[in-house]
């Protein structure tokens, strides 16, 4: 439930040039995660890393966190805000990235239906990118986990082969050593050795997403003189948030409604009890008893979906069985009417696999899926 908008009293805001400008904002993020780089599906730290950091974004979107972001027309608030729909595994990626190079791979994934194609308008469609420990970007002045290195993440967007937006963020693997390179004097960082690779990544995390999903085609939420987006005005200032049994790093976001409240003495919010109401100026937004947002209680009880692999080099395309089980037995309660769908499953998949080997037939197995994506 929203909460009742709070009056507006004050009139001298710390950042009174942050302000809207025009372009659109996330109003309900599909998140899909994508771990890029070999050591994600070979390590086995790497697959724990992996499976924490879905965790933390599908408890980001039910978390207080949101309850901030809802002011700038993204989301409902702490459990209305979107949904977490599915992570991929790409390997075979360049170890040193360009953004181009990003936008290839990217591409590829679209065409080879790993990830959706976004519509003209209204996208709402938001891919988070997590780099392995091998893999850096250096792209002219814009370098991350490399030697000279100057950011530990960031976000931007381009236009598919369809003509259509595509938001992106990146956030690299955070090692000590890239710590070390990106950011010489420990006390001065916004991340720090001292916290672990996990609170490092999920900190980031949040900074972009924030960023991403208010600014997405950077003509969004901004302040104009400095050109800082919600999270840059308070980077660096790490919190927590607690949803269930876990508790995860973020970092605080800048509230505009709590600067003007509060005379510009408190603005760095890591959450608030409830959905601050939407400024004006600001971008049109969903309201509370949209279609969409029925749709999206429903759709949620069929997320995630199961996690694929994509090798960008051969274009091949991979569902794990076991994964698409377990997906299937959460979805459905089957034991009245199937009491062993496990092993019928099994069955069908042995069948189809087997049909698709034969020379007079084509079939396509539940468990694996084969494809050539096309150029970028």
């Amino acid at each position: 439930m929203l909460a009742e908008p709070r009056q507006v009293v004050g009139v001298s805001a710390a950042f009174p040039n942050f302000t809207y400008h025009g372009g659109p904002v996330v109003k309900c993020p599909q998140i899909y995660a994508a771990f890029w780089g070999g050591l994600w599906t070979s390590d086995p730290n790497h697959l724990v890393l992996a499976g924490r950091i879905t965790e933390f974004l599908r408890d980001l979107l039910s978390s207080k966190f949101m309850n901030i972001l809802s002011q700038y027309g993204v989301g409902f608030g702490a459990g209305v805000a979107g949904s977490f729909v599915r992570a991929s595994f790409v390997t075979s990626v360049p170890s040193v990235l360009t953004n181009a190079l990003i936008q290839g791979v990217i591409q590829n994934s679209i065409n080879a239906g790993v990830i959706p194609e976004p519509p003209a308008t209204n996208n709402n469609i938001v891919l988070m990118i997590y780099l392995d420990d091998n893999t850096g970007v250096s792209d002219g002045g814009l370098v991350v986990c490399e030697t000279g290195g100057d950011a530990f993440g960031f976000h931007t967007w381009f236009n598919t082969s369809a003509g259509h937006p595509f938001f992106y963020a990146i956030m690299p693997g955070l090692t000590d050593n890239c710590l070390k390179q990106s950011c010489q004097n420990d006390a001065f960082c916004s991340l720090h050795l001292a916290e672990t690779q996990e609170q490092r990544i999920t900190q980031v995390s949040s900074h972009e997403f924030a960023e991403m999903t208010t600014d997405p085609q950077l003509n969004g939420w901004f302040s104009l003189d400095l050109s800082h987006e919600i999270g840059d005005i308070c980077n660096g200032e790490a919190d927590t948030i607690t949803v269930g049994a876990n508790t995860w790093t973020v970092q605080r976001q800048y509230s505009k409604t709590d600067d003007i409240n509060s005379n510009g003495t408190s603005f760095c919010l890591a959450e608030a009890p409830n959905p601050i109401p939407k400024l004006s100026p600001g971008p049109a937004s969903l309201t509370a008893g949209h279609p969409r947002i029925a749709q999206l209680h429903s759709l949620n009880a069929l997320l995630p979906l199961p996690p694929i692999s994509f090798d960008h080099e051969t274009g091949n395309v991979s569902v794990e069985q076991a994964d698409v089980v377990k997906y299937v037995s959460r979805i459905f309660d089957y034991s009245e009417f199937v009491p062993d769908l496990p092993g019928l499953l099994r069955v069908i998949a042995d069948a189809l696999s087997a049909s698709e080997s034969a020379p007079e037939t084509q079939g396509r197995g539940i468990a694996s899926v084969t494809s050539k994506p096309g150029n970028s």
